[in-house]
Formats: C-alpha cells, sequence, structure tokens
C-alpha cells in the first residue's frame, strides 16, 4: 500500500472515529442552544439534542470542565495582560515617552480579578 494512500485512509477513519465536542463558548448554526453552569453561571452553547445524550450526572462532569476550563483561560488573559502591561512599563521607564504608560494604564486587568474571585467546586462525587 503506497504511503499517500495510507495516509488518506487514515484521515478518514480519523473523521470517522472522532467525536464533535459537546459544547461550544460561542453559538454557531451547530450549537445555537444557550445554557450556564450550575455553580458559577458559565454560558456555553450546545446542540438540539443535548438534553437526550447527556445524562444528569454527565452533564455534572462536563459542566465542572467547562468552568474549570473557564477558570484556566482567565488565568492565562490575566498573565498575558499583566505581562503586557509590565512590558509597557518598563518601555515607558526606558524611553520616558507617556504613550506607553498610557497604553499600559488602558491594559484590562479585569481577568485577574475575575480569576481570583472565580471559585470551582471542592468535590464531585463519583
Amino acid at each position: 500500500m503506497s504511503p499517500l494512500l495510507l495516509l488518506i485512509l487514515m484521515s478518514i477513519l480519523n473523521s470517522i472515529f472522532v467525536e464533535e465536542p459537546a459544547y461550544s463558548y460561542s453559538r454557531n448554526s451547530r450549537y445555537s442552544v444557550e445554557e450556564t453552569t450550575s455553580w458559577n453561571q458559565v454560558r456555553y452553547y450546545v446542540k438540539g439534542d443535548f438534553s437526550e445524550k447527556y445524562t444528569a450526572e454527565k452533564r455534572l462532569y462536563m459542566e465542572y470542565d467547562i468552568e474549570r476550563e473557564y477558570k484556566n483561560d482567565l488565568q492565562i488573559k490575566c498573565i498575558n495582560n499583566s505581562r503586557r502591561r509590565e512590558q509597557l512599563i518598563y518601555q515607558y521607564k526606558v524611553t520616558a515617552n507617556p504613550r506607553y504608560k498610557d497604553y499600559a494604564d488602558s491594559i484590562d486587568l479585569t481577568p485577574c480579578q475575575d480569576y481570583r474571585n472565580f471559585k470551582l467546586p471542592q468535590y464531585i462525587g463519583n
């Protein structure tokens, strides 16, 4: 069997067996039903047949994963924004150009506050 044919066959098999995600953070034609998590009311979108496919227990675990992923995203945004702000403040100190300070002051650090305030549930039973 040629390597190209093998590659095409593997690609086809992979697309058959890979399951689509159960949710999305943004609404689109596939994920049109809005839901929110039970603990922190994180908004996410699911397909129309979601409630038929997911039991209450599966949904609980999925919501925990959604919230954990959301908190990780907040942390990443906080780190990136803080680093960018620090870089701009350094540029201001080196160049004395007030535009760097103005831009540093305009950087949104609310993800840092949101990250600190965001509480995940401590335990999900098996």
